[in-house]
């Protein structure tokens, strides 16, 4: 009686190893024959839990590998399906099925098997699209985060079992690691898209809540934002070499890598000559390494390039007034800066400054004349006065322009004390 008894707890034991095949066997009979995706998903669940049980040397190569597909092949349908209650059986199916499809390509390629490998493949090309599906639809819902995971896992899929690389989807996962300020994350993608030589297709546009510029993982996205009224203007350009150099240059900055920035632009300075936009980056280096010569002629190149720019002529002019004192030359640059935008309020209060200043030099002479030099100070007096008047009109538009502005308003208090016009300059500062 004895031995008997412990015969058929060996049994039971031996039942209990072997259970997983009949389940799998269930969860395939419900899917292939009777299109039974709750029944499936129900099986190839319950499969999953006995066979994470135990090691996988315990369970047999032939029905791993149909546990694996169908685990992908279930999950997928489950996504797929557009009955609510089918996709509520698992929120998480889609990337069960990549899981289940990427774990049977790599059994069979370990046992040297394919007997569903060619299917799975097939399958693992519909799936990077579902991923590249989702996350455009979680862009544009500003979920960066999952739009970034499946633009990644959409690239990745394709890398690894078709030998195809989806510059595009790569890209957007830069896009969506920026947009969620992981530049830890976006510029090494940035860097592989500029080692491929990816030219692609940038769409963009701009922010109306910020006035910065947004860029989108396509069209679609965008046209959806210029709908919802969140951006203005909106554009696209082939050939995005250039910006990928800018990009990766600015959040190398903004994460303190300066070399990094520097490395980057004087890359894209020498394959891209020409583009403005490294023109400037490049002028911020010259600039912070007083190389103000190259600096100008940095300027000049932009501005040959965009000769309506007013922003390129008062920099020039800030940089010949502070930085290599051509007070002259300034003058110049801020005058063309005028011509394009009469109301460019720093270039008119840049303007009186050097007038300005050219004034206070008089009155330093005229404290340094002795009492009795009645004549010279008159004259010097006259002189100033000419040069106050000169950089008044500069000061009175910019503080109609701006009344708010504190250094506008101490100037043109000064200039109008200078000249003796005290009820105005009282009104100016609020006394």
């Amino acid at each position: 009686m004895k031995r008997l008894i412990f015969l058929g707890a060996m049994l039971i034991g031996f039942s209990a190893i072997a259970q997983e095949k009949p389940v799998i066997s269930s969860a395939v009979i419900a899917i292939d024959r009777n299109n039974d995706l709750t029944a499936a998903k129900g099986y190839i669940d319950e499969a999953q839990t006995i066979i994470s049980g135990k090691s996988l040397s315990e369970v047999k190569e032939k029905d791993l590998a149909k546990f694996y597909y169908y685990k992908g092949l279930i999950n997928y349908r489950v996504h797929i399906n557009d009955d609510p209650a089918i996709q509520k059986l698992d929120a998480n199916a889609l990337d069960k099925a990549v899981e289940g499809f990427s774990q049977l390509l790599d059994l069979e390629k370990k046992i040297g098997k394919e007997r569903y490998t060619t299917e799975a493949k097939q399958q693992l090309t519909a799936l990077s699209t579902s991923f590249a599906n989702r996350g455009i639809k979680a862009s544009q819902n500003s979920d960066f985060e999952g739009a970034y995971a499946d633009f990644l896992k959409s690239y990745e899929i394709k890398k690894k079992f078709m030998n195809s690389i989806d510059t595009s989807m790569y890209y957007n996962a830069a896009l969506m690691a920026q947009n969620m300020k992981a530049n830890e994350k976006a510029i090494p993608i940035y860097k592989d898209l500029l080692n491929m030589d990816y030219h692609g297709t940038r769409f963009y546009a701009v922010s109306v809540e910020t006035g910065d510029t947004m860029d989108f993982a396509s069209a679609q996205q965008m046209e959806m934002f210029v709908k919802n009224e969140q951006v203005t203007s909106p554009k696209s350009e082939g050939d995005i070499r250039p910006n990928l150099y800018k990009t990766v240059a600015y959040l190398s900055l903004a994460e303190g890598d300066t070399a990094g920035y520097t490395k980057t632009i004087q890359e894209g300075r020498v394959k891209f000559p020409e583009n403005l936009d490294l023109i400037i980056a490049e002028l911020q280096l010259f600039f912070d390494n007083k190389e103000y010569d190259k600096a100008l002629a940095n300027l000049d190149k932009a501005i040959a390039a965009d000769p309506k720019n007013p922003l390129m002529y008062y920099n020039k002019g800030v940089i010949l007034q502070n930085e290599m004192k051509r007070t002259n030359d300034a003058l110049a640059a801020y005058e063309k800066t005028l011509e394009i935008d009469s109301n460019y309020t720093d270039a008119l209060y840049m303007t009186s400054i050097i007038y300005i200043d050219s004034a206070n030099a008089v009155v330093a002479k005229m404290n340094d004349l002795p009492y009795n030099a009645t004549k010279k100070y008159n004259a010097y007096k006259k002189q100033k006065n000419e040069i106050f008047k000169t950089a008044l009109p500069y000061l009175e538009k910019a503080y109609k322009k701006n009344e708010e502005d504190p250094q506008v308003k101490i100037a043109l208090s000064q200039v109008y004390r200078s000249l003796e016009m005290y009820d105005k300059a009282k009104a100016v500062m609020g006394e």
